[in-house]
């Protein structure tokens, strides 16, 4: 029996498997480019885990959820299947902490985080974070972002951006990912600004949002990944069931709620220079 344990933030998550096969995700860049500050551990006396993930070869694909305990049986290897299923459970190890992840980019400006974010692709969220990150500041992450709310911190990116586009290869000339310089050892940076952008040329609008707006946003985000929504596994044909619970939930919307009244949100349509004078006043403070 093979084990070893997957660490994203404080969450961590064993795996067992009955064959080898389990060590292809070593490999697959998609391990690095789908879990936020993944970690692998093989230390088999690690005992603070917060689920168990059981990998068996079958002759039928099937997962059964009873978290903390997960069993999945699968015909045809494929990794990308479990780092997904890695990922899910993590979401919600993370939330019973208090941390949710965010598809979003970001930056850090005078030492503070800046997160561009929203749900659909191409909306220049990372183009944003680019232009943010000029001057002194750093690029901080691409995709993905762990938020503590508790803290008001984000506390965890993608350190390897996943070339899936062609912006990293046609601007930067990297040909499989590109990892953006190390900040800090722990990644941990208060927040300061929430953009839900979009990048384009026309006169550019900016919108302040009040915390009741930018709690709905938030909260439909937070929800969306535990819920199973954005997950399909074995070739599309299977969705999982949701990992909430009622007492989760609730508990996330109090966080939520302070959260939102604590940091400042805008809605920002316009060119990535005029974002910058546009937003000086938020940088700034």
């Amino acid at each position: 029996m093979n084990s070893f344990y997957i660490k994203s933030s404080r969450a961590i998550v064993k795996i067992t498997a009955d064959n080898n096969e389990i060590k292809k995700i070593f490999k697959d860049d998609f391990l690095y480019a789908y879990i936020p500050s993944v970690e692998i551990i093989f230390d088999h006396h690690y005992r603070k885990i917060n689920a168990i993930i059981n990998i068996s070869k079958t002759n039928k694909n099937k997962i059964d959820f009873r978290f903390p305990v997960i069993d999945f049986y699968y015909k045809t290897f494929n990794s990308k299947d479990i780092i997904s299923l890695i990922e899910y459970v993590l979401e919600r190890a993370r939330q019973e902490m208090g941390i949710i992840c965010i598809h979003g980019s970001g930056a850090i400006v005078n030492n503070k985080a800046v997160i561009c974010w929203g749900p659909a692709t191409g909306m220049g969220k990372t183009s944003l974070a680019i232009g943010f990150s000029q001057n002194g500041n750093e690029f901080y992450s691409d995709e993905k972002i762990l938020i503590d709310l508790k803290k008001s911190m984000v506390v965890g990116r993608i350190k390897y951006q996943y070339l899936s586009n062609d912006f990293w290869k046609r601007e930067h000339g990297y040909e499989k990912y590109y990892q953006p310089k190390n900040l800090s050892k722990d990644d941990n940076f208060l927040i300061r600004l929430f953009i839900y952008g979009i990048v384009s040329e026309s006169e550019y609008i900016l919108d302040v949002w009040d915390s009741t707006k930018f709690f709905w946003h938030i909260y439909e985000e937070s929800c969306r990944k535990i819920r199973g929504t954005s997950r399909l596994f074995f070739n599309s044909r299977y969705s999982p069931p949701s990992l909430d619970t009622e007492e989760l939930a609730k508990k996330r919307i109090i966080w939520l709620v302070k959260f939102t009244k604590t940091i400042p949100s805008v809605y920002y349509r316009g060119n990535i220079e005029s974002a910058k004078m546009a937003l000086r006043t938020f940088f700034d403070g």
